[in-house]
């Protein structure tokens, strides 16, 4: 098991704003983790995109109808996930989460832009055609299935040097990584433990603190007739 430092605490605990989210997105699990470890008051609305009513709450905030977006008291708004996470990691004056140095910040800054851009739209493009749902991602499934196993291999590269993505200590960059991943794990669990062990270890290490996994949620490990990522043939079919 990987010890992973919990956040400092120590941020203020006066109300701090307003998260508006998705039921179940990978996008915003670490933000609230971090946001709960810190002890910000912040309220979470959760949109239903097939309401017309719960979307255009979320359009008077953010025209372009996209989740996360944080909105601080004095009406600040904040979208991207990338930077809202890093915008709430921030609010700790102690937090070793950003790294401890501008070196360590940029790393992470690197690994949040891996794991939203290319990681989380692999991953959603093989499993949501799997599961008969709309695809946002706008890529097909082979091409999706080749950036995964290479994104495993970069992974696997860095974490066969460093204990965590941005060097000795974990940060922002692995509790944010590890948040995109989990329905991949959930699904290629055997690839993952069979070809990259280091992965496996640091993803439960890192999933494993519990401040997070209360977010995040339980990690079922799924049995999926998987189909012939050659081809764009769907097939297969979830048993937990």
């Amino acid at each position: 098991m990987i010890a992973v430092e919990q956040p400092p605490s120590g941020a203020p605990q006066s109300s701090f704003g307003t998260l508006y989210t998705h039921h179940v997105t990978p996008r915003v699990y670490a933000i609230l983790a971090i946001a709960g470890a810190y002890g910000l008051d912040l309220n979470v609305i959760y949109i239903d995109p097939k309401k017309e009513e719960s979307q255009a709450e979320l359009l008077k905030v953010n025209p372009r109808g996209q989740v996360p977006t944080l909105v601080l008291n004095d009406g600040f708004v904040l979208t991207e996930c990338t930077a809202i996470a890093t915008y709430i990691t921030s609010q700790s004056d102690t937090t070793t989460l950003l790294g401890n140095n501008r070196r360590d910040y940029y790393q992470i800054q690197k690994w949040l832009s891996f794991a939203n851009s290319d990681l989380l739209p692999a991953i959603g493009g093989m499993i949501l055609p799997i599961m008969h749902l709309d695809n946002p991602m706008r890529k097909n499934r082979v091409d999706c299935w080749n950036a995964f196993t290479l994104d495993l291999k970069v992974l696997d590269a860095q974490l066969q040097t460093t204990p965590y993505l941005a060097g000795q200590t974990a940060t922002l960059a692995d509790y944010f990584t590890v948040g995109m991943m989990k329905f991949g794990v959930m699904v290629f669990h055997k690839l993952i433990k069979e070809q990259h062990p280091r992965v496996w270890e640091w993803f439960n290490g890192v999933y494993a603190e519990q401040w997070f996994k209360d977010v995040a949620g339980d990690l079922p490990l799924l049995s999926l007739e998987l189909p012939d990522f050659s081809t764009e043939e769907l097939c297969g079919h979830f048993v937990v």
